[in-house]
Order: structure tokens, then sequence, then C-alpha cells
């Protein structure tokens, strides 16, 4: 996924989802990057998951869809998303 956020406003939604995740799986930050895979990578569970879904949506105003959801394997394709939802009339 793209992202039409401008670069640093796209900078920092990914460092705060990475804060979001960090938070949520309980990890150092730093061990959190934009690509890496919540399951494969950072270990995230399916309730961690969700966990992050909520919050990201709660923080930015969106509602998720459950395709969306589901698409939604790393930071990079949560801001990817929200850089769409913000480009949108």
């Amino acid at each position: 996924m793209s992202t039409s956020l401008p670069s640093t406003q796209n900078e920092a939604v990914t460092a705060r989802l990475c804060e979001i995740v960090a938070s949520v799986a309980e990890l150092d930050p730093e061990e959190v990057t934009a690509e890496a895979s919540f399951y494969d990578d950072l270990f995230v569970d399916s309730l961690q998951k969700l966990e992050i879904l909520v919050r990201i949506e709660r923080e930015y105003g969106v509602k998720l869809t459950d395709v969306e959801a589901t698409r939604l394997t790393c930071v990079a394709d949560a801001t990817a998303l929200l850089g769409a939802r913000d480009a949108r009339p």
C-alpha cells in the first residue's frame, strides 16, 4: 500500500503507530519497525492485534472494516490506510 500523506505527517503517523504496537505488545519501541510483521516478527497474538486496531480507531477517529482489519499486517499497512483515508474528499 502506498500512502498519500505528506512525508513529515507520514513519518509522524508511522512513529505513533509504532508506539501503539510497542505498548500493546509490551516491546521496546525500537523493536517495532514499519515493515515488521505483527505475527511473524513481533509475535503479536490475535487479542493484541485487536487491541492495536481498537487503539488506531480511537486515536485516529476511524472505523475499520473487517476486510481492512484483516489486511493490516504491519505498521506500514496501517499508515497507508490512514493516508488513503485522509486523501478522500
